[in-house]
């Protein structure tokens, strides 16, 4: 228990250490922003002084326990140490050298497409009748090799890497009752479904018939370049990024808490860098699919 180890005002002498000192200590270094100092090789992790507090949005939008808070926080994260550890090395009970990172050796399993159906029958029924996503969509994701029908008759959704590799594949089950949802093992998050375009100007979604939607609803923006998550941490987005010259990001996710929680997330991440949009589906719809259905069945009547 913490108390066994340290009194509250001990507690409180650690977390009220100078945090850009102890920045420096762990030997970060720093990029002036405004009123925040960012750290280069953390995916977004920013010090304000003012509030002696970090905070890591790529922490925060991959769900980690600790992605932001005080000193004690910070070396927590940084050292991947516990609370008892921090605060010994704030109050200089013990030396950093005790807390270096430890290196965990991940499984790596290889990454294989699902098995190929003989035909697309099931796939094109499922987006066209169900999902009234436009023919000509389908078939442009068809024809990029980007979508196709496993042996399950499920949709499989295929990421790419920068180089024309298969790397990640999102499956998408067509019994409407009861939809399968998952990925290929192996699935590289970095490379996922996404359609690059011919200016700088790129949409985010949270899947790949939100996507699809989208282009359906508003087929000039071809043009553009379309990026699915197929979640919502911002992995695929930070790798694209790199790779293409964008200027503009539209936020496509989805009207629920999640959906616009990670919009003001991503919004604040990437504002300073980018011209940044919320254009989510319209008032009274979960996602662009669902105003997609609407739409077409309004336009029957």
């Amino acid at each position: 228990m913490r108390s066994q180890r340290f009194s509250r005002e001990q507690i409180a002498e650690a977390d009220h250490r100078d945090i850009l000192g102890v920045a420096r200590e762990l030997g970060l270094s720093f990029e002036k922003k405004k009123d925040t100092y960012k750290v280069p090789g953390y995916g977004g992790l920013f010090i304000t002084p003012k509030k002696n507090a970090f905070h890591c949005f790529s922490a925060h939008l991959e769900s980690e326990q600790n992605f932001g808070g005080g000193p004690i926080q910070l070396v927590m994260f940084i050292q991947q140490c516990s609370f008892i550890e921090a605060v010994s090395y704030l109050l200089g009970v013990k030396g950093l050298e005790s807390y270096q990172r430890k290196t965990v050796k991940k499984e790596v399993t290889e990454f294989q497409l699902p098995e190929r159906s003989e035909s697309y029958r099931h796939i094109y029924a499922y987006l066209i009748k169900t999902r009234q996503i436009n023919r000509w969509v389908v078939e442009e994701m068809i024809n990029k090799k980007m979508l196709y029908e496993n042996k399950y008759h499920s949709c499989c959704f295929v990421g790419y890497d920068f180089e024309g590799k298969p790397k990640h594949c999102a499956i998408r089950g067509t019994m409407t009752n009861k939809a399968f949802k998952g990925e290929s093992p192996g699935s590289d998050k970095r490379y996922a479904f996404h359609l690059p375009g011919e200016n700088h100007i790129l949409h985010v979604y949270e899947s790949p018939i939100d996507m699809m939607s989208y282009l359906t609803i508003y087929p000039s923006a071809l043009l553009d370049h379309h990026i699915a998550l197929c979640c919502l941490a911002d992995t695929a987005l930070r790798e694209y990024l790199k790779h293409y010259p964008i200027k503009t990001i539209y936020l496509h996710l989805d009207n629920d808490e999640w959906g616009r929680k990670q919009t003001k997330n991503l919004f604040q991440y990437y504002q300073d860098q980018y011209e940044i949009w919320d254009e989510s589906p319209f008032k009274g719809y979960k996602d662009f699919n669902e105003q997609l259905v609407s739409l077409k069945g309004d336009s029957r009547r």
